[in-house]
Formats: C-alpha cells, structure tokens, sequence
C-alpha cells in the first residue's frame, strides 16, 4: 500500500517505485526542484500542464523552467533536438528506473528489442525460435544468446540486424562476443538506435525525474501479470543450467549453434534415416547422453531430424548407450556427478531397445531424487556450496571452433576447438545467465506442491544431510558473509544480473571450489547418491521400470 512519497491515484505505486522516488528527490541531481511535496510531506510527482486550478496550478511551468536552467548548468543547449530528454538522460544518476505498475527495473537507455528488429529477426534463415525475443529482452542478452545458438551465421547477420538510420556503418569486427557486446554497449547504444528501444520513455517537465512511470514491461497494458515474465532471453542451453549438468557447457553451446546453423550441417540425414519413415531436414543437434537424465552437456551430438529428437525426448536409443559406454572407455566422463552412480550400475543390464528405455526411466528418478537433494541447499540458504557446482570456469575461455577439424561418424558430430583466455565481459555475460537461470529453476523445482516424480531416502541418507548440513554451519565468517550477498542478489529479480555481477568481480571461483569443506560436502553428496543408486539399480526389474513402452 502506499502510505509514503505517493499520492493516492488511479494506479497505486508499488515499494520498488516509492523507494526509487525518496532517492531521487533526495539526490543533489534534483536539487531545487519546484513544488516539491504535497502538505502532508508526499512528493508530488507529476506535474501535468493541463492542471487547472490549486496551489500547484503552475507547477509545470515552474518545473520546465527548471529544466531550462538545468540545461544550461550542464551544457546542453536548448535549441537540440529533444534537449529535455538529453537532460533527464544525462543527469539520471542510475539510469535505471522501476516501473509503477510492477516494480520490474529497466534501463531508460535504448537497450531493448524493437518490434521491427525482431521482425528482421525472424527473416534470417536460420532462426528457428530457440532465441526467444520480447520487447523486455536486453539487446546484450539476445546477442550472447543468438551468438551461442548459432554460431558464425550469427555473427554474419548483426550487421544487418544492427544498422539502421543513426547507425549507418557497422563496423568489420571480429566473430568474437566480446568485441560486439563492448561495441554494441559503447557505440551502438548511445545513439539511441531505432532498432532498439528504451526501458522507460522520457516525459519531463510533467514527471518529477523526466521519464514516464509506467516501463516499457507494462506501457501498452499497464498488466502487474507481465511484471516477473522472462528475465532475460534463454538460447537452448538452458536445460542444461536447471538440470545442475557437468561438462564444457560453452564448447557444447558453441557446437550445437555450429550444427544448428551451418548450412552444410543442414544438408546431413537423421542418424535415423535408415530405419524408415520421414526424416525431413535440415536436422538439429541431439544429446546422446540426455541431460535431462543427469548426462553430461558435452561438445558431441548425434543429427536426428525435428520429428525424431522430438520423439525421442528425454529416453535413450540401444545405441545411445553403446556410444556412450564406448566414449568413457576412451577417457571421457559421460555422466554428471550425482547421475555417475546409477549409470555405472546400470549401464551393463541394457541390452536392446527395451532395457535402453528401462535405464531412461531409472535415471529419470534418480535425477528428481537429485534436484530434490540440491533444493534442501536452497531451503537451508546454503547457496554458496550450490554455486561452486556451477562449473563457471569453463566461461574463463574462447574457445573457438578449429576449421577443417569437423567429423561426422554415424551422423555423431565432433570438431576440435581451440582455446584463449576469454575477455571480461564475456566471463561476466555468460556467468550471470548460467547462475540465473540455475538458481531460479531450482527454486521453483523447490516449491512445487505436487511432484509425481520418485523421491527416496533413509537413516543413513538423513545422517549424511545432517552432516553436510554441519560442516556448512561451521564455515568461516567471511564465507558466511559471501554466502549472504549471494542470496541477497539472488533474490532480487528486478536487478538480478547487476547484482550477479557485482558478486562475481568479489570472488575467486576456483579458490571457493577448492575449500576444505564444500570438497567434504560434494563428497558426501556422491555417497547420498550412491546410496540411492543401490536402491534404484536393486529395482531394476519393478513394474515400474519394466513397463511397455508403447505409448513412450
């Protein structure tokens, strides 16, 4: 309720808007503002010109007046083109501003995606909606993700995506993310693009800080129901940041947007193609090991066409299991951490098509026995162990892929990649949206009240929670306080990648990893785990599992 700063109106501010008011009529920016509050100590923020008759009859002309004198205090002359907006712009202190309606905070530079530019968007030829856009997603946010989901094509197409009437001349750079995100942020962004909109419109002398009150999340609709949609846009890595998955999640980003959108790639067949039926193409990159299972994210795929992957869902071909014990005879580690134990037990009692969709439902459940284990962390606000299970160092690098190196041997596609130490800004770009998106899917799988999946535990399972619990408990005070800012920026959705952020450029990932007590507690979660993959693997023959498959 508004009790503070805000006047009551047809549309209540939220606390996020009242707070952001108090700060900046407290800000020396404002400084002698006109007609400031209202008798009873409230802030009049709006000042509309067509204000008839009352005390602040003629606090519009009051305010455009100082806006004039405010222009000429900071060298902005008041002949330019919208002038007054350059001056709310320049003075702004954050240039982020809440919205009224749902508290959600947006940068009030030209930074989010236009109608028009994603209708250019959708005219490339390779896109195929795995990069979701709305007019909330930040244009740094859709090019990682564009970049990460396909590739080189990607690259070539910013310039066309990109130039427009105030930016004529794209600049030749390099496929590298860095270089576009920096020049994009620094150049392109400042010239207030028309590919590009802003998160919130300028509106001075009528609004007190000169920009409107609604953002652009809720200015056609004004809907508090859109406040916490899509925090950013998600590439098709996601799954493998809820599903907590090992493996080099950046060279299998990079190689799956190389087979999702190379046109020689589009002409291979489904790995399928032989066995009959429709295949049609092009085909997509598929896990052959499904991280949602518990399998590693890792830089090989198999090719099946659109019908086929879709089918095939989160359940494993016969085949599918002969590679991948093949691969770990070779020295690759094929499974996740907490999805090792079952497969190692399991993995030698599959025999044909049926005992392959047998092991498929075993691993499903020992999965959801995990992301239940890793939801009691959240519960228990221990959320800096979670964060060094995130496997972030593999963002500390390019890689890039090597040309030439590609091999395709039936229809599973490998490449060779090289590797630099990775620029800041990438790091930074990629960390955040794999924290993000983790830490939100986890706690959601935490509150849902009506999970039919496979839960399992015991005294012994209990007994080792409760030390893992203890050992976290007894951690030193300086870890505690990290582990408090963790959860702090966590929880603030509004600005959560700024928050992220500024928590990763405190830490030294790896030096947390490497701790005493979160090794201690990782390894007692493999024993947990362990333990259910006894009990899992005892039931290999439960109706359960060994039910047709028809319908499957």
């Amino acid at each position: 309720m508004a009790t503070k700063g805000n006047k009551r109106t047809n549309l209540e501010a939220n606390e996020a808007f009242l707070q952001y008011e108090e700060e900046i009529v407290n800000h020396p920016a404002y400084a002698g503002m006109p007609d400031l509050r209202h008798d009873d100590g409230t802030i009049q923020w709006e000042t509309p010109s067509n204000r008839g008759a009352g005390v602040f009859q003629f606090s519009h002309d009051k305010r455009y007046q100082w806006w004039l004198e405010k222009a000429a205090e900071i060298g902005i002359s008041t002949d330019e083109d919208k002038w007054i907006s350059k001056v709310a712009k320049t003075i702004h202190p954050t240039k982020l501003h809440p919205c009224k309606v749902c508290g959600r905070v947006m940068d009030i530079r030209y930074c989010y995606l236009s109608t028009n530019f994603m209708k250019r968007v959708q005219k490339l030829s390779f896109y195929d909606s795995s990069v979701e856009m709305e007019e909330v997603t930040h244009i740094l946010d859709f090019v990682t993700s564009l970049v990460d989901t396909y590739g080189d094509v990607a690259y070539d197409a910013l310039p066309g995506l990109l130039k427009c009437t105030q930016v004529k001349e794209i600049p030749d750079l390099p496929h590298d993310l860095s270089a576009w995100t920096s020049w994009i942020e620094q150049s392109y962004i400042p010239k207030e693009p028309s590919m590009l909109s802003p998160g919130a419109m300028s509106n001075a002398p009528d609004r007190l800080d000169g920009f409107h009150t609604f953002n652009r999340c809720c200015r056609s609709t004004a809907d508090k129901g859109r406040s916490k949609e899509n925090l950013a846009s998600y590439s098709t890595d996601r799954r493998a940041f809820e599903n907590w998955s090992d493996g080099n999640w950046i060279t299998a980003n990079k190689l799956m947007g190389f087979i999702n959108s190379n046109p020689g790639m589009k002409k291979e067949h489904c790995a399928n193609e032989g066995n009959g039926g429709h295949h049609p193409r092009p085909c997509s990159a598929d896990h052959i090991g499904p991280i949602s299972l518990g399998f590693c994210h890792r830089p090989e795929f198999q090719v099946l066409c659109k019908p086929c992957n879709s089918a095939k869902n989160n359940r494993m071909y016969y085949s599918d299991v002969l590679h991948l014990i093949e691969v770990e005879k070779a020295g690759e580690t094929v499974a996740t951490w907490y999805a090792d134990s079952i497969w190692q037990k399991c993995k030698g009692k599959v025999t044909d098509k049926e005992s392959a969709l047998r092991l498929s439902r075993v691993m499903r459940d020992n999965r959801n026995v995990a992301m239940m284990l890793l939801a009691d962390f959240i519960d228990r606000n221990e959320f800096l162990f979670l964060f060094t299970l995130l496997n972030l160092e593999y963002a500390d690098y390019d890689y890039d892929i090597i040309p030439g190196s590609t091999k395709i041997n039936h229809q599973i596609v490998t490449v060779d990649f090289s590797r630099e130490a990775s620029t800041l800004r990438y790091v930074s770009i990629q960390k955040t949206r794999k924290i993000r998106v983790a830490f939100s899917s986890l706690s959601e799988y935490a509150k849902k009240e009506n999970r039919n999946g496979y839960t399992y535990t015991n005294a012994k399972i209990e007994s080792l929670k409760k030390q893992a619990f203890s050992i976290l408990s007894n951690i030193n005070s300086k870890m505690k306080k990290l582990n408090e800012t963790l959860i702090v920026a966590l929880s603030d959705e509004e600005r959560i990648d700024a928050e992220i952020e500024a928590f990763l450029s405190t830490v030294d990932y790896t030096a947390l990893k490497n701790m005493r007590e979160f090794i201690e507690v990782k390894e007692l979660l493999k024993q947990i785990m362990e333990l259910v993959a006894q009990e899992l693997s005892s039931n290999w023959d439960d109706p359960r599992y060994s039910r047709e498959t028809a319908d499957e």
